[in-house]
């Protein structure tokens, strides 16, 4: 019996799978090590555990989280692992090679996150081989919600978009230079709160003024995320992420002005399902 986990710093997705192909499907707050105790993993895992199965038939765990990408961070967090599933085998590794070994499988080429935030990488089949730097919303993250929801309310607030979009908007959103101010300087989470307004952008989709957005979006994503990558259009691209999936014409359009055909594209909402194939398979 294996385990396997998706983690956020909001949020962490498992499944549970036996020899039979049974899957037990759960969450739990994210386990990003960064934010949270070894006593905190341990309680909310066995809060959320289902009561079907016993963890002591679990044989491995593989965990995929943000904030795993440096062993020396998340001890406590393995060794809260090891405390529930103690006859497992823990295994940690990045969210993003979770993403590349969801979207690629053994395959050489470029993997990508575009949700909340974004980042990207060239995997050869087996390990990340390079990566850009990763900065977060503020000083980087092209193509994220976050910044994509940034670049959408700024303009909005400045007045660029035409009297009838503006007025749909405040009609839909309420928003205001205040109510935005105090959230993004405020509030806790503003880069959740600023991703939210992609759900206002992909409702108005069909305006030039939102069709331009995302399509430069993408395109600043393209120059600091896959063009850096040498000889990048000879190999897949795989995307993760709400922002891909939901927007994924306007980023097929956007891949084939840079030398890809969509044969060798694929874009994923969530990776547990394909880290599940992926582990079983082997």
């Amino acid at each position: 019996m294996i385990a396997i986990a998706d983690s956020g710093s909001t949020k962490t997705s498992w499944v549970v799978s036996d020899e039979k192909g049974n899957e037990f499907n759960f969450k739990t707050i994210g386990f990003n090590p960064y934010f949270v105790t070894k006593e905190e993993v341990e309680k909310c895992i066995a809060e959320a555990f289902p009561n079907e199965i016993d963890a002591s038939d679990v044989t491995n765990v593989y965990f995929y989280g943000s904030g795993c990408s440096n062993c020396d961070n998340y001890v406590h967090l393995q060794n809260a692992l090891e405390t529930f599933f103690h006859k497992a085998n823990i295994s940690i590794f990045s969210d993003m090679l979770g993403t590349a070994r969801a979207v690629l499988k053994h395959e050489t080429g470029v993997a990508a996150i575009l949700g909340t935030g974004s980042n990207s990488c060239f995997f050869d089949g087996n390990e990340i081989t390079k990566s850009p730097v990763s900065l977060g919303y503020i000083l980087g993250d092209e193509g994220s919600g976050a910044t994509i929801g940034k670049n959408f309310i700024k303009q909005y607030l400045e007045g660029r978009f035409d009297a009838e979009l503006t007025r749909q908007i405040h009609e839909e959103t309420g928003e205001t230079i205040t109510s935005v101010l105090n959230a993004v300087y405020k509030g806790e989470h503003p880069n959740r709160y600023l991703a939210n307004f992609t759900k206002t952008i992909n409702k108005h989709i069909d305006h030039p003024q939102m069709q331009e957005l995302m399509r430069q979006s993408f395109r600043d994503f393209f120059r600091n995320y896959v063009l850096i990558f040498p000889d990048y259009q000879k190999y897949r691209i795989g995307f993760c992420g709400s922002i891909a999936y939901h927007f994924s014409t306007i980023l097929f359009e956007e891949l084939e002005k840079i030398g890809y055909s969509q044969d060798n594209v694929l874009i994923i909402n969530e990776v547990l399902p394909e880290l599940l194939k992926y582990h079983k398979r082997g």
